[in-house]
């Protein structure tokens, strides 16, 4: 069996398939009670935009079957940092945030869809370099050494890596970076030994800059993602609203095709 095709064509071949499925599905409930806005940004593979300044993919496409599968309409905010969009979702003037690992303090203010989508946080380091890290098996390890450390200056990374951040940053062994891209980028200009984050990221953006990358043998986190919704500003029962399209959409294998289209297993 050929394995999927990737890139531009084959996002936009996932996405008519989807829309296709979706339009020959049985009319549903009624739409959301508000259109629900939707912060967007850069962080590929899954929301960023493209060359011709289309917002793409993988939480993008899967984020707008969804609402397109409950009726709900969407509303998708200008580009802007992911720190900038938390804070305003913080605020209440944004809704929705994708991508997000349920955690206590979130929990304050937030409602969670069900799972969409699996992520996996781990560290890597440059392949070439292997024999600098070969002896690190456990996160406890890293921290007893003394390799510098890359991470994303946004995001919920596990539990262990929360608990040490700010010792790590006082020690000067961590250094931050807004993008996966940029992140890379560091790696490969000797700013740090290691980077730290999403797994699909990282390895997608080194892919990008031909640069290879290899996971150190274990993970910190591996878990599913949800849509995230202010309570302050989104009714629980167009949570729900939602949560059944997700459910919809899992036993169709909609999410699936979306991951395909953007090179996921």
């Amino acid at each position: 069996m050929n394995p999927p095709p990737t890139g531009p064509a084959a996002c936009a071949a996932v996405v008519w398939l989807a829309l296709t499925l979706l339009a020959s599905a049985p009319a549903r409930a009624q739409a959301c009670s508000k259109a629900i806005t939707m912060g967007t940004g850069h962080w590929e593979p899954y929301a960023y935009y493209d060359a011709q300044r289309r917002f793409v993919g993988i939480d993008a496409d899967m984020t707008r079957a969804i609402f397109k599968e409950a009726g709900c309409t969407l509303v998708e905010l200008p580009s802007m940092p992911a720190p900038r969009n938390l804070t305003l979702f913080e605020k209440g003037e944004i809704d929705l945030m994708t991508g997000a690992s349920i955690t206590p303090a979130r929990r304050k203010l937030a409602w969670f869809s069900l799972p969409y989508r699996d992520e996996t946080v781990g560290i890597f380091g440059l392949a070439d370099n292997a024999a600098h890290y070969q002896a690190i098996h456990s996160f406890d390890d890293f921290l007893g050494g003394t390799l510098a450390l890359l991470s994303p200056r946004a995001g919920w990374y596990g539990a262990a890596y929360d608990q040490h951040l700010a010792g790590l940053r006082n020690s000067g062994r961590l250094s931050q970076f807004v993008d996966y891209a940029h992140g890379i980028s560091m790696l490969a200009a000797g700013r740090a030994e290691l980077i730290l984050g999403d797994a699909a990221g990282i390895e997608h953006a080194a892919a990008r800059q031909g640069i290879k990358v290899q996971p150190l043998p274990f993970w910190l986190v591996e878990s599913q993602v949800h849509l995230m919704f202010n309570r302050a500003t989104v009714r629980q029962a167009d949570v729900r609203r939602i949560d059944a399209a997700i459910v919809r959409l899992q036993k169709r294998g909609v999410f699936e095709q979306i991951r395909h289209a953007y090179g996921g297993s």
